[in-house]
Order: structure tokens, then C-alpha cells, then sequence
């Protein structure tokens, strides 16, 4: 074959491959165009979420028909009308996705001269829409008479649809579900303080200093950090499921009587948050005061303000670490250190690996429950001699630790943990026996003999 007629081949080759490409191209094109209009089609309204800027929402089914107003500001929902209070974030963004995403059955008439057929007259729901370009209205009327299904139109087409009644149920909503529920929004990591009171107990005090929180109040002691945080996030969790927003003089009354609980935090300079809680009616209410709504809440609140000292405290029992421990006396009995192994005083032979499980159980050993030195339970479990007592020693000038231990009175599977340290003598732990397992394998296994020796 000549050249010429090579090139003329390739050139045609060339020629045939450019228009499959160019078919395929169209092909896939056309393909998303009919996917994308297949997505759209029979959808009752078309908008973007995020270009919403107000709802005007209207509820006439309710004994009390509902009539609010929502408008986005500052990058939230806030409700105007009839009060003036934060939305609810998510229950105003789940009505836009229900009904940007809604799809009607059947258009049943295309220009409608009468909406009393379709109870559009006087619709159950009337949502309006707006956007900065301007606003759309939608109307949902009766059930229609055949299959699970709603009446709808858009104001002003003059097109009455049928659809799901989802439509109808997930817009059935009152004032109470579109606003914020939170009683009290807490930041728990600007919280610097905060104080617990309840009738019978020892008014509570709790501060940050360092970014630490500590028991200041009843007694100084350190405070376990999970378990403030957790009563924070308790409180600031806590919804209403119901508001009185215009409490009358009768009820704010209660409110100066016995109070179930206070809890006053104070985060920074800002002034310090009180709120109240009471039992009314076998229901709990809380208040801020001023001219805020008193709030309902669920009993389980209850539980989560039934907190004492006992409950905030550090449950860790020692802070030491046992890597830094040179010599164990156990009930008589000297440990010591050799090259990272522990023998028995008296036998350099033969290594003790039960001691230094031993210490791994005390260093992270966590108290049940912390009890002072006179409590009842204590001084009867102390009128004996201990049933175990241990005392290590570190290098370099940190202190001994000194450990006396007894068997709890009437709880024989628990102890009753005392340290002599002078800033530890006022306070009893109690440590399941478990937990402290290797006290009795040290005393119970035999030695190992160590490698190299017979």
C-alpha cells in the first residue's frame, strides 16, 4: 500500500474514532441529563436550603392553631413570632429537607376553580417560603378520599397535586417543637466554678484553676475531671418538654420555698448563671429567674442533681508511679529492686514478678466509694488489726507510702484502704478485693527461680 493511501486510512480511522468519541461523550451527557430530570421530576417545590431566609408557618389543626414566624440570623434559626426565642437548629433545617425533597403522585387538576373540593379553601398547613429574590407559598389541604394520600398546592399555580400524607404528617408541628429546648446552654470549657445546693446536704463547691477542676467545698480534695464534665454536659443537655414563657406570680412563688436543687456556674468574668430546680406535682421545673420561661423536664434530671462530694471526687487512691519504687514491705516481709527484677530481701536468687503486679494494682487501683477515717463502716472495720499492710519506698526524696488494709465490715469481698501520710489520714477507701488481686498472689505464690540458677 502506498503512503497516500496509508495516510488516507489513518485520516479516516482518525476521522471514525473523533465521532465515537464524540457519540460516547454526547451519550454519557444526555444520560445525566435524564437522570438529573428523572431527580427533579415531580418534585412539589424546588429551592435550595441554604437560600432560605424566613418561614412563615401555619399550623390550623391544633385546638390552639399555630402561627410562627422563623427568620435566619447570623447563621441561625431564631423564631419571632409569637415569642422571641432560639429554633430549634435541626427541627427547622428537617422541614426544609421534607419539603425540598418531597415528590406529589398526580397532578389532579391543572387550573382548580374550586378549593373547597380539595380542602385547600382552608388549608391544614400554610408555609411560606422566602428568599431574597422573593417568596413561595404552599398550601396543604385535606385527605383525599382513596389511599394514604394529601391534597397540596403551590399558591398562585392553580395546580392541585396529590401526594403521600407524609406531607401533612412531618409538617404537623407546634410552636414547641420548632424552638431550642435547652433550659441552659453550657459551655463546659469556659465553666470556672460551680456550686451545688441541696436541702440536707453540704452545699458543694467545685473550681478551675489551671485548667483543672478541684473539690474546694465541703473539703479540699482533688476532683475527678470526667465526672464534673459530665454533670456540666447533664445540665446543658437537659430539654424542656414544655415551656410556660408568661409564668404567672403563684408559680415563680415556688420557686423562693424549698427548691430541689440549685446549681450556679460562673464561666470567666461573665455573671454567674442561677438556675433553680423544683418538684411541682410530681413534675420538675426549672428557672433561671427574671423573665425567663419556667421550664417542665423529665424526672431523670433528678438522678443527675442527686450529687454529693463523694460522687465529684478523684477515685484514684495513690499518685505515685511504681516504676520509681526501690523497696516493698509487705505484712513484715522486704522486696527489693535489682536490676529491674524484685527479690526477697533475704533471697537475691529468685525473682518476685508478683511485686510488681503488686504495685501496678495500687497505682491504678480507683476507690468504690471514699468515706471519712470516723465514718461508722470504717471504725468497725479498723477494730482489728489490719489484715494486710504495705509500705514502699522510691528513689531520690519522695516519701514512703504507707498502707494499712482491712477486710470491710460485712462486705468481705470489698477492703477498707487507710494512708498514714499526714494529708491522708482523715480519709478511708473502699477497693474491691479484686482490684487489688496480686496483694494475695504475693503472698500465696511461690517464688520464680531466676534464669541461670538451680
Amino acid at each position: 500500500m502506498s503512503n497516500s493511501n496509508q495516510l488516507r486510512t489513518a485520516g479516516i480511522l482518525a476521522t471514525v474514532l473523533f465521532a465515537l468519541g464524540g457519540l460516547a461523550t454526547w451519550d454519557e451527557w444526555q444520560t445525566k441529563r435524564d437522570e438529573k430530570k428523572k431527580e427533579t421530576e415531580s418534585l412539589l417545590l424546588s429551592f435550595e436550603v441554604d437560600k432560605i431566609t424566613g418561614i412563615e408557618f401555619s399550623n390550623k389543626e391544633p385546638k390552639d392553631p399555630v402561627d410562627i414566624s422563623i427568620e435566619r440570623s447570623l447563621g441561625k434559626w431564631r423564631i419571632t413570632r409569637p415569642i422571641k426565642v432560639l429554633a430549634d437548629q435541626p427541627a427547622v433545617d428537617n422541614l426544609l429537607t421534607t419539603l425540598r425533597d418531597y415528590k406529589y403522585e398526580k397532578v389532579v387538576s391543572e387550573s382548580v376553580q374550586d378549593l373547597t373540593s380539595y380542602g385547600l379553601d382552608k388549608p391544614k398547613r400554610v408555609i411560606q417560603l422566602k428568599t431574597e429574590k422573593g417568596a413561595t407559598t404552599l398550601l396543604v389541604g385535606a385527605n383525599a378520599p382513596v389511599g394514604y394520600s394529601v391534597y397540596s398546592m403551590v399558591e398562585g399555580s392553580g395546580k392541585v397535586h396529590v401526594g403521600s400524607q407524609h406531607l401533612a404528617v412531618s409538617t404537623g408541628k407546634s410552636l414547641h417543637d420548632f424552638r431550642d429546648k435547652s433550659v441552659l446552654a453550657v459551655d463546659s470549657t469556659k465553666v470556672t466554678q460551680i456550686e451545688l445546693i441541696r436541702p440536707g446536704h453540704p452545699a458543694l463547691k467545685i473550681e478551675k484553676k489551671d485548667n483543672v477542676f478541684s473539690i474546694v467545698r465541703p473539703e479540699a480534695s482533688p476532683a475527678d475531671q470526667t465526672a464534673v464534665r459530665v454533670f456540666l454536659d447533664d445540665i446543658g443537655r437537659a430539654n424542656a418538654t414544655a415551656f410556660f414563657d408568661n409564668p404567672d406570680a403563684k408559680l415563680k412563688k415556688a420557686f423562693n420555698g424549698a427548691t430541689l436543687a440549685e446549681v450556679r456556674l460562673k464561666s470567666g468574668d461573665d455573671p454567674v448563671t442561677n438556675l433553680k430546680f423544683i418538684e411541682k406535682d410530681k413534675k420538675i421545673q426549672a428557672w433561671l429567674g427574671g423573665t425567663e420561661p419556667i421550664a417542665e423536664l423529665n424526672d431523670d434530671i433528678k438522678g443527675k442533681l442527686a450529687k454529693t462530694a463523694s460522687d465529684f471526687r478523684d477515685r484514684k487512691i495513690f499518685n505515685f508511679s511504681g516504676d520509681k519504687a526501690t523497696q516493698v514491705s509487705l505484712d513484715g516481709k522486704d522486696f527489693k529492686k535489682q536490676n529491674g527484677d524484685w527479690f526477697s530481701a533475704d533471697d537475691a536468687t529468685k525473682p518476685v514478678p508478683q511485686i510488681r503486679s503488686l504495685l501496678v494494682d495500687l497505682e491504678f487501683a480507683k476507690a468504690t466509694d471514699i468515706l471519712g477515717i470516723k465514718d461508722k463502716v470504717v471504725t468497725e472495720s479498723r477494730s482489728t488489726p489490719p489484715t494486710h499492710s504495705v509500705k514502699i519506698s522510691f528513689e531520690g526524696t519522695v516519701p514512703a507510702v504507707e498502707i494499712n488494709i482491712w477486710e470491710k465490715k460485712g462486705t468481705p469481698e470489698s477492703w477498707v484502704l487507710t494512708q498514714t501520710e499526714a494529708n491522708a489520714a482523715k480519709t478511708a477507701y473502699v477497693i474491691g478485693k479484686a482490684s487489688l488481686s496480686a496483694i494475695e498472689a504475693t503472698k500465696q505464690a511461690p517464688t520464680t527461680p531466676a534464669l541461670g540458677h538451680d
